[in-house]
């Protein structure tokens, strides 16, 4: 049986391979994309799992880091970022967003004068940073981009960069590399112009470090009555799912919103507050003030019930703040 070209893109995609554009699939170049990461912590560790065929090898930031890393995940230990970058045709640098730029610039001083590595393809994995931080490396010929997985990893697993969105930037071949990750991934691209990307990030935020802030502090207020954390959880669990239901009922999530604030019920408001902990007020005040505009553009309390509303929650901050 032979193969027509959608099913060797098909392998391609799959297989991580790469196509030339014109060549007879007899020809096609048995040519995996190989894969170097820096930084193998939850993002980084992955990208091992979630393509292990393809990864060249792994560099930590010691080299006993790496060397229990790379037995772990049976990967190669580098020792050197500049040999790593050498020996593979992408490199991931899945480390701290503060330290990108010294790990490009170290990497931009041990390439200097190597016009042979240029080919390898350089993306970082920050949702905030733009491409400044790889500039000394773009200055020598690389090609750079960034590649940002819109997912939360608390544990690392494979199965967490498939089906998501990926946020990506760079030249023109950065780029190709980053979309054949992600199409290899089965997820879909979404391109964010550089100027926007902390915005971006913020959005990010939003939806994954402050959902988890906000049920936290539901969850410590429900120990009271609880024997447990567990609990707790417990309890609330039913409610959180229900939440997320309504969420994927709707494309406009603010629709899904629901409580006393969305009916411009201020009586209810004004009794949380008078026994709410001290502590919890300045979240509390700020939720609740962030629902009510989303509740008057909704169109679910009047204009009047939201300056009631923002009274209350005034006179409750200025009193904590006293």
């Amino acid at each position: 049986m032979s193969l027509g070209s959608k099913d060797w893109d098909e392998i391609c995609r799959r297989r991580l391979f790469v196509r030339i554009p014109g060549w007879n699939a007899l020809f096609l170049r048995e040519y995996i994309m190989r894969l170097g990461i820096i930084g193998a912590g939850r993002v980084g560790t992955s990208f091992v799992l979630a393509m292990p065929s393809a990864v060249e090898g792994i560099l930590c930031s010691t080299k006993e880091h790496t060397t229990q890393r790379a037995q772990s995940l049976q990967v190669k230990a580098y020792s050197d970022g500049a040999d790593l970058l050498r020996h593979c045709d992408v490199l991931l640098l899945t480390v701290r967003d503060d330290v990108i730029g010294s790990v490009a610039g170290a990497l931009a001083e041990a390439l200097s004068g190597d016009d042979g590595a240029c080919d390898t393809v350089i993306l970082h994995c920050s949702g905030a940073m733009d491409l400044s931080s790889l500039e000394p490396l773009s200055a020598l010929g690389f090609s750079v981009g960034s590649l940002h997985p819109l997912q939360s990893f608390a544990a690392p697993s494979g199965d967490l960069l498939r089906h998501i969105y990926m946020a990506v930037d760079g030249d023109d071949r950065a780029k190709e590399a980053a979309l054949s990750l992600v199409t290899s991934l089965d997820s879909k691209p979404l391109f964010v112009p550089p100027e926007e990307r902390v915005l971006y990030h913020a959005a990010a935020c939003f939806c994954s470090n402050y959902v988890v802030t906000a049920v936290a502090l539901g969850q410590r207020l429900m120990r009271r009555w609880t024997e447990t954390d567990k609990e707790a959880a417990q309890s609330l669990m039913p409610l959180l799912k229900g939440t997320v239901g309504n969420l994927e009922g709707t494309d406009r999530w603010q629709k899904a919103l629901t409580g006393p604030v969305s009916r411009g019920d201020t009586g209810t408001v004004a009794k949380h507050l008078e026994v709410m902990p001290a502590d919890l007020v300045g979240p509390y005040c700020a939720f609740s003030r962030a629902a009510g505009e989303l509740s008057l553009e909704n169109g679910t309390i009047t204009e009047n019930q939201y300056e009631v509303l923002k009274e209350i929650l005034a006179m409750a901050e200025g009193v904590h703040n006293e």
